[in-house]
């Protein structure tokens, strides 16, 4: 089974890398691998079992890449992408994350 991909512009439409991918053959889902127009790659997973939807980041960075002078800078992010700080709350991160 394939998944349709939204009617959208050229601009704006994600490009399929990949609509087949190896699986046991008991697994009913499907799989798609899809560049967006930002050039972040997504796994796009339908379970026909299921009513509900998650997602999950993965993020290729961390501690080997903070500067020589600002140790812990990866993990600082992290707190800030992902759990907010006492000044900044939950819900602005949340804006912050979805403006960009």
């Amino acid at each position: 089974m394939s998944l349709p991909l939204p009617q959208r512009s050229a601009s704006t439409r994600a490009s399929v890398l990949t609509d087949g991918m190896e699986k046991p053959l008991l697994d009913n889902r499907t799989y798609r691998v899809v560049r967006l127009p930002n050039d972040l790659e997504a796994l796009l997973i339908h379970d026909p079992d299921t009513d509900k939807a998650s997602a999950a980041m993965d993020v290729n960075i961390g501690s080997f890449s903070d500067a020589d002078d600002m140790p812990g800078m990866a993990h600082a992010v992290e707190h800030l992408l992902f759990m907010g700080t006492e000044k900044v709350s939950r819900a602005a991160v949340a804006t912050l994350r979805d403006v960009g």
